[in-house]
């Protein structure tokens, strides 16, 4: 047993119990209180304190008293087995903090792991299946385009006064969806059309994809990993009239059409993979529409 040890039980100061077992009393405060921590220091060895207390005051013989004590040779100091002792209790405590330092760099690599898996890979969202989008601008512009001209000066009027008139802003309309199908419009399009992807807490994948034979890349006019924070832009090329827009984890993205916001799940009909079917009708499309009927209108001089 450590000094230490006997230290914690007794609540008695080591030098005192150095002094114990010195039988250096001369050193200690008072015979009152030498009486009292021998009966201690004997209660925490296993001894008998009011016959060891006899023997200090001479009342009784020490070897009486020693022949009752039972000595256990020992092969190493007592000052080694209590560094022995500390050192694995030190340890002991230590332990579970190893323990959570080990767990916690364990997930730290298997994150970037995973990470680095997701950069790496193929996106998770294959070629979609392109949607067939009625196109009403076109039909309109045909139908405008063969009807008679009877006045030329009133069609050239009627135009540059549209023309003159302050641009209005797209508007972006939710359809309709069907699975992870979304099937969205944007009218009054800015001619090229930009789109705006913004990444909210998680990473996302984007793709858009054009159906048109000059894509070399799997019909992807467009695909990046958007991080959090960050915005990727993207403009649609002059002329596209239908494009998808493919999300990995959509619930992790917004994005914009001509800086307005594209609700593309206004219902909240989950989380996952979406692709959104996007329709495109340009501002001068409308304008020309407008125009071809004014002309028809106007009845010929």
């Amino acid at each position: 047993m450590s000094l230490d040890e006997l230290q914690q039980i007794t609540k008695t100061q080591k030098r005192y119990l150095i002094a114990i077992e010195e039988n250096d009393f001369d050193s200690m405060p008072g015979t009152f209180y030498v009486r009292a921590f021998i009966r201690q220091y004997a209660s925490a060895v296993g001894l008998d304190g009011n016959e060891l207390v006899e023997v200090y005051d001479g009342k009784t013989e020490a070897a009486a008293a020693e022949s009752s004590i039972q000595y256990e040779t020992l092969d190493e100091s007592r000052t080694q087995m209590y560094d022995e002792e500390s050192s694995f209790k030190r340890f002991t405590r230590s332990l579970p903090a190893i323990i959570f330092s080990l767990i916690g760099l364990a997930i730290a690599v298997v994150v970037f792991y995973i990470t680095w898996q997701d950069r790496q890979a193929n996106p998770i969202i294959q070629k979609p299946d392109t949607a067939i989008i009625r196109e009403s601008s076109s039909d309109s512009s045909t139908e405008s385009s063969q009807a008679p001209v009877s006045s030329t000066t009133e069609s050239s009027s009627t135009t540059s006064s549209s023309s003159s008139e302050p641009k209005e802003p797209t508007v972006v309309s939710f359809l309709g969806e069907s699975g992870t199908t979304v099937n969205m419009s944007a009218t009054n399009a800015a001619t090229p059309t930009k789109l705006d992807f913004s990444a909210i807490i998680a990473p996302c994948w984007v793709g858009v994809y054009i159906p048109t034979a000059e894509n070399n890349d799997n019909g992807y006019f467009f695909q990046q990993t958007v991080q959090p924070g960050q915005t990727q832009s993207v403009e649609i090329p002059e002329g596209t009239t239908q494009f998808t827009i493919s999300l990995g984890a959509s619930e992790y993205m917004e994005f914009k059409v001509d800086g307005q916001a594209a609700v593309f799940n206004p219902n909240n009909t989950g989380i996952g993979p979406r692709n959104i079917n996007m329709s495109l009708e340009y501002a001068q499309t409308q304008q020309s529409s407008q125009s071809s009927e004014q002309v028809q209108q106007t009845p010929p001089a």
